[in-house]
Order: C-alpha cells, then structure tokens, then sequence
C-alpha cells in the first residue's frame, strides 16, 4: 500500500519540488537587483500617489536588510501564496481517483478500511511535511552558504506556521476527496473555500479566517513572535477534520 501510493504521488511531488526550488533561486540571488531597481524608480519624477503608498521609501530601505527581505518576499509572499494550494494539490486526488477511477473496491478487498484510509493519509503527510520542511529551511540553508546575515531567531516560527498552514489545506481537501467521487469537486471546493475566507477575512471582526495572514507569518514580521493561539486553533481543527474524514470513510458505501 505505502509503495503503491509513493508511485501515485511520485511526478506530482517531483514537479512540487522543482517549482519550489525554481521559485526560492529566482528570489534569493536577486536581492540587490531588487534593492536597485525600486531605489531607482523612486527616484522618478512624476511618481503617481497610489503607486508611492503602495511601495513607501521606509518599505524599500527595509528591503536592503536580508532578514527582512527573504522573509517578506519568501515566506510573506511567494512560498506563502502558494502554500494552500500545494496541499490542496497533494490532497485532492487521494480518494476521489480511486472512486472515480474503481479501484476502492480492488483496495478494499484486499485491506481493511482503517488501513487503506491512514496508509495513503500518512504517506500523503509525510511528503508534503519533508516538501514544506526543505522550503521553509532553503533561507537558512542559502543564507549559510552565501555568507548572508540572517536573523535564524525567526525561522523556526516560519517554518512552523507553513507547516500548520499545509496541513490543514491538506486535511479540509482530503475530507472533500473522501465525499466526492471524482477529482475535480474536491478541489474546485477547497479553493473556493480558501478563495472565499481570504476575501471575508478583509473584515476585521473575521479578520481570523484569513489563514493566508497565518502562513504568510504577519504577526512574526510585526512582533517578532509566533501566532501560537492560532497555531493550535487550527491544528485543533486539523485534527476535527482528518477524524471526521476517517469516519465518513468508515461508513461510505463504494
């Protein structure tokens, strides 16, 4: 079971990992290619207003800090946008491909149900952790080889929002894939949740729906500390979710 779902994943975890990689060394090594070109169109006449709010001197000179700027630009921005969606995608065809496809039924017969259940749940989580686990350390990594000054102080605290972030992504598109029947429904459902908390999030009495605010680690870069409320609030309600997903898996007929 564990090797047959290890071959399911293998190109899509490959493929997650490249993107990643490619993603984090389009980044890093441009730092001061950034710092030179928004020093230069500050410089600019005629600068509209919005575009000055938008992008403050103040942001720009606390961009030529590395600390600053690979956490903002990685974690707060490009590993922080896509990390919903990387578990959405590890998660969505769990279940649902072999429904759609009809081979439940060929695993049934050959396993109990707890055991097909927590056999592709656990393979699923252990790669996407070790997926999530080397980009969130790449700055550490990079910065050591590099002889760059980072502030290493905050990298735990990133690493552990991106990996709570990712596995609660994963379980609420997991719990869609054991519902549904095909592939597309989990996770046309998962984005449109993730799409539709992020913009009720803007509201500040439901500002604590937007977990992109979680992963992207606002409150480390503001404070300088971990969100540790909302970081066992939601891995309360990851552990909710993946409960629920194995009791309806117990009881759906195939």
């Amino acid at each position: 079971m564990i090797h047959k779902e290890l071959a399911d994943m293998k190109l899509r975890s490959l493929v997650i990992l490249l993107l990643g990689l490619g993603l984090f060394f389009f980044v890093a090594p441009l730092h001061k290619l950034t710092i030179e070109m928004l020093n230069e169109y500050v410089q600019l006449e005629n600068v509209p207003r919005f575009l000055e709010r938008f992008i403050p001197k103040n942001f720009i000179e606390r961009l030529s800090d590395w600390s600053f700027y690979i956490y903002t630009q990685w974690f707060g921005k490009n590993l922080g946008q896509f990390v919903p969606i990387l578990a959405m995608i590890m998660a969505f065809p769990l279940f649902a491909r072999e429904t759609e496809n009809g081979t439940m039924e060929f695993l049934l017969a050959r396993s109990s149900r707890k055991n097909v259940f927590w056999s592709k749940a656990c393979v699923a989580v252990v790669v996407l952790l070790v997926q999530m686990l080397v980009f969130s350390l790449l700055p550490g990594i990079y910065s050591w080889l590099a002889s760059k000054e980072l502030k290493y102080e905050y990298l735990g605290a990133y690493t552990i929002h991106t990996l709570v972030g990712a596995l609660f992504w994963f379980a609420l598109t997991m719990l869609f894939s054991v519902v549904y029947d095909d592939q597309v429904k989990p996770i046309l459902t998962a984005v449109g949740i993730l799409a539709s908390t992020t913009v009720v999030g803007i509201f500040k009495p439901l500002r604590f729906m937007n977990t992109y605010s979680y992963v992207m680690g606002s409150k480390i870069i503001s404070t300088g500390r971990m969100d540790v409320a909302y970081t066992v609030g939601l891995l309360f309600l990851t552990i909710i979710v993946l409960i629920a997903s194995y009791m309806i898996f117990l009881k759906k007929e195939f």
